[in-house]
């Protein structure tokens, strides 16, 4: 699979990853992992934020449009730019399959080395490993940078469009997360609007 970034940071629970191209870190909900042990032992994340900031965080990003510069030709303009800036993401661990062969879906015994690659997962995968949906807790428990209920929805609608539009999987997935909600009316009713099929 396709590596689209390196682990920069990396706790028990989450990774941060630069991402090999700027301004496009991994979709918000996509399911992403890292290959340990020569591919013995995988660990599975979710991407839940992404930001596009300068290489020295004491330093603000300028201003470098004018009237006739402006949008994508001021990468043109200014081609330093890519290397002064650089996009991150980062993902909230939620399984992994061991040495076992078996998908596991809770946080992983020890967290992903510090450089080691983020990489897609193809759709085989995904669905794969989104056939329980006992992760879901983790998401909506998780202290991000948007309500929990978002990101949730938001992998959610990766996994349903990842599993080819999936409608019993999506049917499964609303019944899992009504009964996460129970008692909790408006994050409910915001996530199941959130999840609708367009």
């Amino acid at each position: 699979m396709e590596r689209i970034g390196e682990i920069v940071a990396t706790s028990s629970s989450s990774l941060t990853a630069v991402s090999f191209t700027l301004h496009q870190p991994p979709a918000l909900g996509s399911v992403v992992k890292v290959d340990l042990e020569e591919g013995r032992r995988t660990v599975y994340g979710v991407v839940s934020f992404g930001t596009t900031t300068g290489l020295d965080p004491g330093r603000r990003v300028v201003r470098r449009s004018t009237e006739h510069v402006h949008d994508a030709a001021i990468y043109v303009e200014h081609p330093q730019l890519q290397k002064t800036l650089r996009t991150e993401f980062q993902a909230l661990l939620v399984g992994y399959i061991g040495p076992d062969g078996r998908v596991h879906q809770h946080l992983p015994p020890q967290p992903p080395p510090l450089h080691f690659s983020v990489c897609g997962c193809d759709s085989d995968e995904v669905a794969r490993f989104s056939q329980r949906r006992a992760y879901f807790r983790l998401l909506l428990d998780a202290a991000v940078e948007l309500p929990p209920e978002q990101l949730l929805a938001a992998h959610i609608r990766e996994t349903y469009a990842a599993r080819g539009d999936d409608g019993e999987w999506l049917a499964a997935a609303a019944r899992e997360v009504a009964a996460l909600l129970k008692g909790e009316y408006d994050r409910l009713m915001g996530l199941l609007q959130a999840i609708e099929p367009q």
